[in-house]
């Protein structure tokens, strides 16, 4: 348990109940080995463009502020979601240039950890629910996981949201006022108390690599760093208790003793009927 959380053990198994572990996570550069919007973004504009439109915020502070360097390389794709998708994962897709005119897109591919697949399947096999709390685009990652694990694969994702423009250019629906749409502290408080069967005895699981998932990691009580990253060297700075994984075999090695230390916490017939509603909720999401 993290020395900072308030979600002690005791108080997990105070009312007597079973605590249930719910596992979160960071998408790009998390789940995948790079940054998917940056790889998506550079395709289109070139990285030099890019380059300086993230420098904006920098070098024209009057004007330029973070959230609108954002909308400003976003308004720049004009993909559909399948094909920004397909590029990212298979690395190449032909989109029209103007009448009977293709032209061929090419990026190095988006891929996924090595062991995310496998950790996903024991997620499945336990009745964890997995979650993806993401800054990236809801829409683009739902159809990049699909094309990774199947479009059965049952993980939540949050994220911003996307609206088509009349010219096909992207803007993006933030979900919040922070800089890039999501603040990720806040997103797992309301996860604690939305999706948790019990807020005071479930436990949350959060994997990440970025500053952005240093305010999630305060709020949980497994946190996964990927080593090397600024989510470990803040972790490592504040005495947050983690663990430094370099693969996702170390995610499922930390869920697997949660487990062996909390016996039939996933097993019995209450958790089994929560993962069953909890996977009709995700194949029939209410929420943008």
């Amino acid at each position: 348990m993290p020395p900072h959380s308030v979600h002690s053990l005791n108080a997990a198994t105070a009312n007597g109940r079973t605590p249930s572990l719910f596992a979160y996570t960071d998408f790009d550069s998390t789940v995948t080995l790079k940054d998917s919007g940056n790889t998506l973004m550079a395709a289109i504009m070139g990285e030099e463009e890019l380059i300086r439109l993230d420098c904006l915020p920098e070098t024209d502070p009057k004007n330029v502020s973070l959230r609108k360097a954002e909308d400003m390389k976003w308004d720049r794709v004009t993909l559909s979601i399948q094909d920004a998708a397909d590029l990212l994962v298979n690395g190449s897709v032909s989109v029209s240039s103007g009448p009977e005119k293709l032209k061929t897109l090419n990026v190095d591919k988006v891929v996924m950890d090595p062991a995310f697949a496998a950790f996903h399947s024991f997620c499945r096999e336990n009745c964890i629910p997995l979650i993806v709390v993401t800054i990236g685009i809801q829409p683009l990652i739902e159809a990049m996981l699909d094309r990774y694990l199947g479009q059965d694969h049952g993980i939540l994702v949050r994220g911003n949201g996307l609206e088509f423009r009349a010219d096909g250019s992207w803007k993006i629906l933030w979900r919040d006022s922070s800089p890039f749409g999501l603040e990720k502290g806040r997103a797992l408080r309301e996860a604690r108390e939305h999706d948790l069967r019990d807020s005071s005895t479930d436990q949350i699981l959060w994997c990440g690599d970025g500053s952005s998932d240093f305010p999630a990691a305060l709020e949980s009580n497994l946190v996964l760093a990927r080593e090397q990253t600024s989510l470990e060297r803040l972790c490592r700075a504040n005495n947050i208790a983690h663990t430094a994984f370099k693969t996702f075999d170390t995610v499922q090695e930390t869920a697997k003793a949660w487990l062996q230390n909390h016996p039939g916490a996933q097993t019995s017939e209450e958790v089994k009927t929560f993962y069953k509603s909890w996977q009709l909720k995700v194949s029939n999401p209410q929420e943008p």
